[in-house]
């Protein structure tokens, strides 16, 4: 399990074209990834055009952006292409889920009212994709530095459970404040 502090270097993800990348290619700043179940899920997308808002802060912070979901390649070009400005990987074997024990959460929370909650309020920005993989399949955000070491990691409890982007972004900048 890497925690705060730890890397997470050895793992391999995918780009949009099918080609592999290693953490270490696409990390070579501080950088906020947000850790979606899959590209249609709403909050999920909710949280990727909540973090497009603040790109050109996180730009003028000498922050990057880089999304990771575990599955749709053709959502995840589609959001590349129409909604999102930053590059979108993909990890169908959950190397980087696993690394940071995202979890799935038990069937029950599906009924908590938080989970209803974060989906009525992505409404207003995002619509449900098709489901391409385990609906019960945490979230989370890490913060990598430079070095992929974690500066910054939230574990989400259920379906769409994300702190605020300006948060996170802010989370970050003070994390390359003290580097």
């Amino acid at each position: 399990m890497v925690g705060v502090g730890d890397r997470p270097d050895d793992l391999e993800l995918i780009r949009a074209d099918g080609t592999p990348v290693m953490p270490g290619d696409v990390v070579r700043r501080p950088t906020i990834i947000p850790i979606v179940r899959y590209y249609g899920c709403m909050p999920c997308r909710d949280f990727l055009f909540a973090l497009e808002e603040l790109r050109d802060r996180a730009q003028e912070s000498r922050i990057s952006l880089v999304g990771l979901g575990r599955a749709a390649d053709y959502q995840e070009i589609h959001l590349m292409e129409t909604a999102v400005g930053y590059e979108l990987l993909l990890d169908p074997d959950q190397h980087l889920y696993e690394a940071l024990s995202l979890r799935r959460f038990p069937w029950w929370r599906m009924l908590d009212p938080g989970t209803w909650r974060n989906y009525v309020r992505s409404m207003r920005r995002a619509r449900q994709g098709r489901i391409t993989n385990h609906p019960l399949q945490s979230p989370g955000v890490v913060v990598l530095d430079g070095d992929l070491r974690v500066l910054y990691l939230h574990r989400g409890a259920t379906i769409g459970d994300y702190p605020p982007a300006a948060e996170v972004l802010d989370r970050a900048v003070a994390a390359l404040g003290t580097q």
